[in-house]
């Protein structure tokens, strides 16, 4: 289960132009099934009504001068305290320095200096105002404070103007408050990397061996990985989806690159998922040059690619995925004897529903000595959950 399910997030949304994507962020959260309680600023309130948040998260929106809930109880205290995260987003140069300070002067304030539960900030203004030296030392005296900061994102500014200041996009937004809420899950302290995607083996510099991975599974491996506070590795290949921005990610092209990049991403490791959809022959040459249709030879010489999992050293659990297409429990229960794994992973991709390309997924999940763990046909990221929840009690047992 995401640890946004269930978690009670409190919006501060400050007078930044940025304040309607808010909305967008307010929304994503409720349909993850986590509580959201919205804090307008007077100034927010200019860009964004509060009968906007109010329908997107079912509850009332709370403003800047409310002193007292609707059941009497003094406001600031009682939403500090049922808060597991506080998120300012947009956070105005003003907020940041009042923040800064510890100014107490409106609500959203109030709660800020009054909550014991994480506090995120997620700075939206212009350029030049987010790389003056006074906003700069005002985010350098809350992170001292372990206030999560997340960085800006860079481009095109309600001015007109390019640089960094943008509100990052809410998927981004939800990676770090998930990273915020699992900081202190079952793998804190511990290192774990995910392969993910597919690999391209090309004949010249416009054609390519591969496979349709969209690397959706293990980016949410990946994303379920940081929610249980694993600091975590990366090694993506090809893909159609964005990585968490919390992950240390490499990208890689080929499957000799993945191999290098995992070598180096396993080094102190204390678990590995190989779900990367890996090619399993490369062409014995490779043209720097397009190959011309006139003349081209349509025979392929092809070399087998080494087994990344067999060609890995170290002392560390290994999880792998199989994909196959006709008897996949037979095919996987061999691959798990064979290769010595602690967990496979197998699912049949020979329907559209699940596997490469799919939003969803259905898998098998084995184990030496255990019973066969089936996870009915349902989203990558629930796939995921499952995944880790094997990986949290094989480094339990470890």
């Amino acid at each position: 289960m995401s640890v946004l399910d269930g978690a009670h997030v409190v919006l501060w949304v400050t007078g930044s132009i940025a304040a309607y994507k808010a909305s967008d962020l307010a929304s994503k959260l409720t349909q993850a099934g986590t509580k959201v309680d919205v804090i307008l600023s007077k100034a927010a309130e200019s860009f964004v009504g509060a009968l906007t948040f109010e329908a997107l998260t079912h509850r009332a929106v709370l403003h800047a001068d409310d002193a007292m809930t609707a059941d009497h109880r003094i406001a600031h205290v009682e939403i500090a305290k049922d808060a597991d995260i506080v998120v300012v987003a947009p956070a105005t140069a003003n907020t940041i320095a009042r923040l800064a300070h510890g100014q107490a002067d409106d609500l959203g304030a109030a709660v800020v200096l009054t909550t014991g539960a994480p506090v995120m900030v997620a700075p939206a203004m212009e350029s030049d105002m987010y790389a003056h030296s006074a906003t700069q030392a005002n985010l350098t005296a809350l992170r001292e404070r372990k206030v999560r900061i997340v960085e800006p994102a860079t481009g095109r500014l309600a001015s007109g103007a390019y640089g960094p200041g943008r509100l990052p996009t809410t998927p981004e937004l939800m990676d770090v408050i998930r990273e915020v809420l699992g900081r202190d899950g079952p793998l804190n302290g511990r290192v774990l990397v995910v392969s993910a995607g597919g690999t391209r083996e090309h004949l010249d510099p416009v054609r390519f061996i591969g496979n349709p991975a969209s690397g959706r599974q293990g980016v949410e491996l990946a994303r379920a990985s940081i929610e249980r506070g694993a600091a975590t590795r990366l090694v993506l290949g090809p893909a159609t989806i964005d990585p968490p921005i919390n992950a240390e990610t490499t990208h890689v092209s080929s499957a000799s690159e993945m191999l290098d990049a995992l070598r180096q991403a396993t080094c102190g490791c204390d678990v590995l998922i190989m779900n990367a959809a890996v090619g399993d022959y490369r062409p014995v040459v490779t043209s720097k040059s397009k190959l011309k249709r006139d003349g081209m030879n349509t025979r392929i010489d092809l070399v087998e690619n080494p087994d990344l999992l067999a060609s890995l050293e170290g002392d560390f659990i290994r999880v792998g995925f199989a994909a196959e297409t006709d008897n996949h429990l037979t095919n996987a229960r061999e691959k798990l004897r064979v290769k010595g794994l602690d967990a496979l992973v197998v699912n049949d991709v020979a329907q559209s529903d699940r596997g490469f390309g799919a939003e969803t997924n259905a898998v098998t999940i084995l184990r030496p000595n255990y019973c066969d763990q089936e996870v009915t046909l349902t989203g990558k990221a629930a796939v995921a959950d499952a995944v880790l929840d094997v990986v949290v009690e094989l480094v339990g047992k470890a």
